[in-house]
């Protein structure tokens, strides 16, 4: 596995001069060490699985007609059985499914959770002591066990790290967010077609009009994704950084030029595309397949040997996964995770080859993880996306090193960039900079500050100065 935070194998990780950069990789693993002493009665935890299920209307109309009532019900019966078992990890909870990662400290104790998820009955649970229960015979309740027919995706976690610091489950108003442009309805109305692994493979292969679309985060996308081997051409990225611009974004400006392909999409384990194969099959696009499973599924059966190349992004403390170490059946690396690997990734700066994500390395702007090496990072004070490469010489969160010259400068660019863009939303932002700058600019001239251009560098997450943040301050990393 591989543990993106860490200073770790020998391909493509910072050389022993960088001296800030190790320092600050050494700090990650020392307050990973730090937090499993802190954790000392709990063994370490060595299983995971990943898990989703959407609750259809049609399956479950009593869920759905007192939603609010089963929602804060369901919340709590999954953290009382997770804190019975000792359980870390995510869970989001809706009327319209649930969706989890959690770990545990064995897989007997994770297996315990599946059979006891599996027993539940939605209205037999809960007593019948609240105004809100819905009564007995009320609706329909053939389809009660709620939790019956999930995919279970299971993983194991090498590392003496925790994979979670804690437990989180929370009440959503869609576990996959799209900001209300697809019901949970639609899903079996409109979803793709689902294809196992193997038919996924021999869809790529078999098809010469194929198109593979990666429906994750860009992030996700730059450290890994497929090809295709008669084409050598890549996955097309939707270059989102949230799946609810999914819809407004790649499916209004693509889906005409996609209505007469064969499309196959993918995401992490399935759950986004069950939403994002309904947008663009109401855009238009008739032949729309998914991965059943997504990536976790098919390098379970393909692994090194398939079409994935690089890293898959996972949501936890390993932060990234080898294709070689996914397949069932494969043996842990024993040379420290060290095993040859595809590098998909390129620094965003130089176009070196390099795929390691950190907390400490995001968007001045929009705070997303970016791809930039060791050597881009020891010359640039703060890091752009590639949606803001444009903003990279006039928007700074940091401005004590910049004189008035260059922070009018600043003001000029910025203005120009809010004059022609039409989205209010980056507009505002723009307009926050803008504000910012001038009142800045109005310090130094009143004399409250002074320019302090030897300002040590610092993290945009948690605002430390890079030798002291360990970059474990962003995301899944914060609760370290």
């Amino acid at each position: 596995m591989v543990r993106s935070v860490a200073v770790a194998t020998k391909s493509g990780f910072p050389p022993a001069e960088d001296h800030e950069f190790e320092q600050q990789q050494t700090m990650m693993l020392e307050k990973q060490e730090i937090s499993n002493v802190h954790d000392e009665q709990a063994s370490r935890h060595s299983a995971l699985v990943l898990f989703y299920k959407y609750f259809l209307p049609t399956q479950y109309p009593v869920l759905h007609k007192y939603g609010s009532y089963f929602e804060t019900r369901l919340a709590q019966y999954q953290r009382v059985l997770c804190e019975r078992l000792r359980l870390k990890g995510r869970i989001l909870i809706s009327r319209e499914g649930i969706n989890g990662t959690l770990s545990a400290e064995s897989d007997a104790i994770l297996q315990e959770y599946i059979d006891g998820v599996n027993l539940f009955e939605l209205l037999s649970t809960f007593p019948d002591d609240d105004d809100d229960v819905p009564p007995a015979g009320d609706e329909d309740t053939s389809g009660e066990y709620l939790f019956r027919d999930i995919d279970w995706k299971r993983s194991t976690n090498e590392f003496s790290a925790q994979p979670f610091p804690d437990l989180k489950i929370s009440i959503v108003k869609e576990i996959i967010s799209t900001n209300d442009a697809i019901s949970v309805g639609e899903i079996s109305e409109l979803g793709g077609t689902h294809l196992s692994p193997s038919e996924f493979h021999q869809a790529i292969l078999e098809n010469d009009n194929v198109v593979l679309i990666d429906v994750r985060n860009a992030f996700e996308y730059d450290i890994g994704h497929f090809i295709d081997p008669k084409t050598q051409n890549e996955a097309i990225n939707p270059d989102t950084f949230t799946f609810s611009t999914f819809d407004d974004t790649f499916c209004a400006r693509r889906a005409n030029e996609l209505r007469d392909k064969k499309v196959l999409m993918y995401c992490t384990g399935g759950i986004r595309c069950e939403k994002a194969s309904v947008m663009l099959k109401k855009k238009g696009v008739k032949d729309v397949s998914q991965l059943k499973g997504g990536i976790h599924r098919y390098l379970e059966e393909y692994g090194e040997h398939g079409l994935f190349r690089g890293l898959n992004f996972v949501f936890d403390h390993r932060v990234a996964m080898k294709p070689a170490e996914c397949k069932i059946g494969s043996a842990p690396s024993s040379n420290g995770g060290a095993l040859p690997r595809d590098i998909v990734g390129k620094c965003l700066e130089c176009a070196a080859p390099f795929d390691v994500l950190s907390g400490s390395r995001i968007c001045t702007v929009c705070r997303v993880l970016v791809l930039v090496c060791p050597s881009c990072c020891n010359v640039l004070r703060e890091y752009h996306c590639r949606r803001h490469q444009s903003w990279k010489k006039c928007y700074f969160t940091f401005l004590e090193v910049f004189d008035q010259g260059e922070l009018e400068t600043q003001y000029k660019q910025l203005t120009a960039l809010r004059d022609s863009s039409c989205n209010k939303n980056v507009r505002r932002t723009l307009l926050r900079q803008l504000e910012k700058v001038q009142s800045h600019i109005t310090k130094l001239n009143d004399g409250a500050i002074t320019v302090n251009q030897s300002a040590p560098r610092r993290c945009r997450s948690c605002m430390e100065p890079n030798n002291v943040c360990n970059g474990l301050c962003w995301g899944f990393w914060k609760s370290m």
